[in-house]
């Protein structure tokens, strides 16, 4: 039999039906025999319509519950409890649900002054730009690139360097170490190899007939 009662009561939930959007709550006093507990509506915060978002509720959960215009036998879990004494978690806040969406109209700020930390699978990004502005980019990963890359500055490569494809170098290009080409190499001005150029060298000793000339001179 139900009763009338202006009061928060302390509880305890049970259990969570996230479709019917109700919960088994155990009041003291009020369910005793009654393990299961009785069936309680949901109160949400101004601004959380349970049409469009969904609060994680966790069976154990100690809670207070009013009452639907004070009737007993219409509980309402309204909020979660508090737990001193050392209990508590301190310096944390933690969101939890199976998937959350983060939906702005305008912008997002995130700002740590120590670390952010991001963990997935899988990380997409989807912009019509992407600024990264930092003293150091580090890349530990095989990296697939489509499309053009503007580089301002040195680039240094540590390791073997592939190239599928046509490569243009608009500029000048010093290479250390020996270099194989496999195919025709072409040269629109000059080739100098140990200072003596292929185009315009001469030598000294030249005799008519078949005999040899003397080595190429410097230029």
């Amino acid at each position: 039999m139900s009763h009338i009662s202006p009061f928060f009561h302390p509880a305890k939930l049970v259990s969570y039906d996230k479709d019917g959007r109700t919960a088994k709550v155990t009041i003291e006093g009020l369910t005793n025999g009654l393990p299961e507990g009785i069936t309680a509506m949901l109160a949400y915060p101004i601004g959380d319509d349970d049409r469009d978002t969904e609060r994680e509720l966790l069976a154990g959960a100690d809670v207070w519950v009013f009452f639907e215009q004070g009737d007993t036998s219409m509980p309402i879990v309204a909020f979660y409890r508090r737990h001193g004494q050392g209990r508590a978690l301190v310096d944390v806040r933690r969101i939890r649900q199976e998937n959350i969406e983060l939906l702005a109209r305008t912008s997002i700020t995130l700002d740590a002054k120590d670390f952010i930390d991001i963990k997935a699978k899988k990380i997409n990004l989807d912009a019509d730009v992407i600024a990264l502005n930092a003293n150091t980019f580090d890349v530990i990963a095989e990296t697939n690139v489509k499309g053009d890359i503007n580089q301002v500055g040195n680039y240094f490569i540590t390791g073997s360097h592939t190239v599928n494809g046509s490569q243009t170098v608009n500029g000048d290009s010093v290479s250390y170490g020996n270099q194989m080409t496999y195919g025709t190499m072409t040269v629109s001005i000059d080739v100098i190899a140990g200072g003596i150029s292929q185009v315009g060298h001469t030598h000294d000793g030249t005799e008519p007939g078949s005999g040899n000339t003397g080595t190429p001179n410097l230029i």
